[in-house]
């Protein structure tokens, strides 16, 4: 398998206690997306995610099928964890996939996402037409079908 297909949504911190727990720092779009059962990619190599719970105020963990105690949590550790690009619509949140889907990527014909950012709960990202501006990413601005994303409405430049 090459990089070229996996995106990386985080990574894992250290373990958290003796049942095979680690802590996670992901990406907070899919804090709200229910991951379990799904499978996930740590340094290539495919795992299933048995649950993801958060703990204290904006920390999670983490648990695998098959890692059941501190030792095999450990090796885990600063692994990245990655999922398929061709498995986009498994993670999709009010219709839409993840915009880290879709840095430097055409949409329309006429437009470039360049990025995304994060403002308290809500997705905005840079694009680039004639001019770079910054849209908000929900289905007002964008839709997404079969695979592909699109800008609905067009920006004034």
């Amino acid at each position: 398998m090459t990089n070229k297909k996996l995106y990386n949504i985080g990574i894992l911190g250290k373990p958290h206690s003796l049942n095979g727990y680690l802590y996670i720092n992901h990406e907070i779009f899919f804090r709200n997306l229910d991951l379990k059962n799904r499978k996930v990619y740590l340094n290539e190599k495919k795992y299933e995610i048995e649950e993801i719970k958060t703990h204290l105020k904006n920390r999670f963990l983490i648990k695998f099928k098959n890692i059941n105690n501190i030792e095999a949590a450990e090796i885990l550790r600063n692994s990245k964890v990655s999922i398929l690009k061709n498995e986009i619509d498994n993670y999709l949140q009010n219709g839409l996939p993840w915009p880290g889907f879709y840095i430097n990527e055409n949409i329309n014909d006429d437009y470039m996402i360049l990025g995304y950012f994060y403002s308290d709960k809500y997705i905005y990202c840079n694009v680039l037409g004639k001019d770079e501006v910054v849209v908000p990413y929900n289905d007002h601005y964008f839709s997404y079908k079969d695979k592909k994303l699109k800008l609905v409405n067009k920006l004034v430049n």
